[in-house]
Parts: C-alpha cells; structure tokens; sequence
C-alpha cells in the first residue's frame, strides 16, 4: 500500500476530481479554467493546498475549531434541543424521547454550516440542512456513475444544494461575514479565473459535502456504543468532567482523555468504509504486479480493521481498550480510517475535535440513557457504498431518553 502512495506519478487522483466536477453538473468552461496549468499550479491544486491550510494544525485550524466549538455548544442548549413538542419529540420540553440519529444530525450539520459560511448560507436556504441529507444518502450513486434517470432524488437534492450555495455566492461579502478561511481564500482565486457562480458554487459544495457527511455519524455510533456498554460511558464521564467549561469544552484537555479517544478510534475502525481510488497513468509494476495504463486502482480499507493479528480477539465487538496502554494499533498500517497517501484525510484533525466536544457536552449537560426497555445495537449498513462512515441499516436507530440538567449558561 504504502507503494501505492509513493507512486504520485503513474497512479494519479486526479480523474476521480474530474468525473466529480462533470458529476455535479459544472460547466465545460468551469472545469477548462479549474485544470488550467499555463501559469503554473491549476485551482484543483491549489485548492487542495488551501485545505490543508484550512484543516491541518496552524492558525486556521484554530481558529475554525473555535467557530465549530461555539456552533455545537449553542445547538446542544436545551432551547435548541427541546424547541418545543412535535410529531417526532414526547414529553415535556425538559425531558424528550429522541431519535439519536436524527439529534446528531440536527446539531452538527447546521453548526457545520455555520461555522464553515457564516449565518448567511442557512439564513438564504433554511432546507439546505434537509436537502444535504437527501443527497447525502444516495450520493454512492454519483461516484458510481449511476444514469441519472435511476438516481432522480439524488440529483434533486444535489441541485438544491447547489442552487443554495450558488445565491449565497450571489450575495455581497458584506451580506454574508463569517466564512471560514478556505471558503474566503478559494473564492477568490476562482473570481480572479472569472469563474461563474454556479461552477464556484459546485466547487464548494463539494467541501460542503465531505465536510458533513461523516461526523454526524461517527457521533451517532461512538454514543450507540457507550450507551450500551454502562462501564465505559460512567469511565469517559469521570474522564471528561474537567473538560467542561460555562460556555463549552477545554479542546486542548478533551484530546488527552485516553478512553474516549480510544473510543473514537475504535467506532472509526467499526464503521469506516472508505477506500482509495487511483488511476493507472503508465503502466506500473508493484511487488511482481503489473498494473496496466488507464485501467482503475481501488483500494479498500475495511477490511484492514478487523484482522486479528493486529487488533486481537473478537474483532466486530466494540473495546476501546484496543487502543490504549502500549497498544499503537490507531497508527499501525492496519488503520486506515481516514486513508493515505495524497488523498489522506486533511479532515481528521477537525472531525476529531467535533466529536469530542459534542459527546462531552451532550454527556454532561444531559441524562442520556437508552429509551427502549430492551434495545438492540443498530446494525450497520454494509451493503450501502460509502466513502466515509457506515450509517445504520434503514429504520435501525437509538432511541434516546435526554433529560435536561440544571446548567448554568453564560
């Protein structure tokens, strides 16, 4: 595998980027000007620079953290949480019997939204948040090539968003403060290119996409997990009390709690299901192998996360304890969550935070307990593609019972 990595040159990336873009609909003209070379690195490249600006630890990482820190915060207060009664939510507005699901859904993608646009982009499309999600759940389809006339819904939904994104780019910058760094930085490389809206707007949709497609679930599962595994979640309540401040968490004290970052790992191994695509530029060889021109690499990871030999006994069971003590099984070349080589996720280091503080927050400002007097672990969904995280089979879920604490906020 790590051959694969190393041989940037004859197993390149970059057709898969280029079947996205003719994928979400953009312009012949937009993708001439996003691969154009002439004057040096394409906007493709330079993009990929930006985002590793945006994601990697630095200032801008920083700085996003907070924005993220502060979305999940004021979206898990009980005014947000329990907004009243409705069809789906029972019981009074401090206590309410909840899909798991649906609760980590409906914090961390908007927060996402926000802290990635500002309040401008949600404030223009209030059904964005819907309109992802149906697009999200078919979106294996897109990379899959499907004929449009057999995935209508995920078109839909996919040209809602882009419509969303495309009047948000519409506004004045003064109508529109609090983007992220890379939002800032990448549209202004493409209004020097004189990119059109709308192929600036697919642009970002696709940063918009990988930015919230997996975080919501891993929070699902690392909470499923837990909830049904009593000793481990009290271990990470204890862990994490210190963590706990009047208006958020202490990130910096969140990443060195032991369990629940082996917890983490341990639902990314359970759940993940991504894989590596390359494709063959000249004919290569690797260990006796001859991989021929223009034919497809794909690489799948899962696999790697359920041998034996390098995550011991009883490897589809959720134990945590694999990855702490002396065990480095989360950086062993059986771990690969988040991929590798130059498609490894720049995203790691900001979905890990936004997982740490959502369950800390959610774990001490609420009882949650499981709702069902015998409640089954939601199954994975295998059959589903994915390039992230597995969601649960349709209609499988946790049901929840959250019951607000007395909490002061400032």
């Amino acid at each position: 595998m790590s051959l694969v990595y190393k041989s940037t040159e004859s197993l390149a990336f970059d057709d898969f980027v280029r079947d996205l873009h003719v994928g979400f609909g953009m312009s012949a003209y937009g993708r001439e000007t996003m691969w154009d070379d002439t004057a040096g690195k394409c906007l493709v490249h330079q993009a990929n620079d930006i985002h590793h600006a945006q994601l990697h630890p630095g200032e801008h990482l920083d700085d996003l953290t907070q924005k993220f820190l502060g979305q999940i915060e004021r979206r898990l207060r009980p005014d947000m949480v329990f907004p009243g009664k409705d069809s789906r939510n029972s019981g009074t507005p401090k206590q309410a019997r909840l899909s798991l699901y649906d609760l980590c859904s409906d914090v961390l993608v908007p927060a996402a939204s926000v802290a990635l646009f500002g309040e401008a982009l949600l404030r223009t499309s209030p059904t964005l948040v819907d309109d992802f999600h149906s697009f999200d759940e078919d979106s294996w389809m897109l990379t899959y090539q499907y004929p449009r006339l057999l995935a209508r819904k995920m078109h839909q939904a996919m040209e809602r968003n882009t419509n969303a994104l495309t009047k948000y780019f519409q506004l004045p910058l003064e109508d529109r403060p609090g983007a992220c760094y890379y939002v800032k930085t990448f549209e202004a490389l493409q209004r020097e290119a004189s990119m059109k809206n709308r192929d600036l707007a697919i642009t970002i949709h696709l940063f918009y996409w990988v930015s919230n497609a997996n975080v919501f679930k891993i929070c699902f599962w690392l909470l499923s997990y837990i909830l049904h595994r009593p000793e481990t979640l009290e271990k990470i309540k204890g862990e994490t009390q210190g963590c706990l401040l009047n208006d958020g968490v202490d990130i910096d004290k969140l990443l060195r709690c032991t369990l629940l970052n082996a917890s983490f790992s341990e639902v990314l191994r359970l759940t993940s299901g991504a894989s590596s695509a390359r494709t063959v530029v000249s004919t290569t060889q690797l260990r006796g192998r001859i991989l021929r021109d223009n034919r497809k690499l794909l690489m799948p990871y899962r696999q790697l996360h359920f041998e034996e030999k390098a995550f011991g006994p009883h490897v589809k069971d959720f134990r945590p304890e694999r990855f702490l003590g002396d065990n480095k099984a989360d950086n062993g070349p059986y771990f690969k969550p988040f991929g590798g080589g130059i498609t490894y996720c720049s995203g790691r280091f900001i979905a890990r935070r936004e997982v740490l503080a959502f369950v800390a927050l959610i774990l001490h400002r609420y009882d949650l307990k499981l709702a069902d007097a015998n409640p089954v672990l939601p199954r994975l969904d295998e059959r589903t593609p994915t390039l992230g995280v597995l969601g649960p089979v349709k209609g499988d879920d946790t049901a929840v019972m959250l019951t607000a604490r007395d909490v002061r906020y400032v």
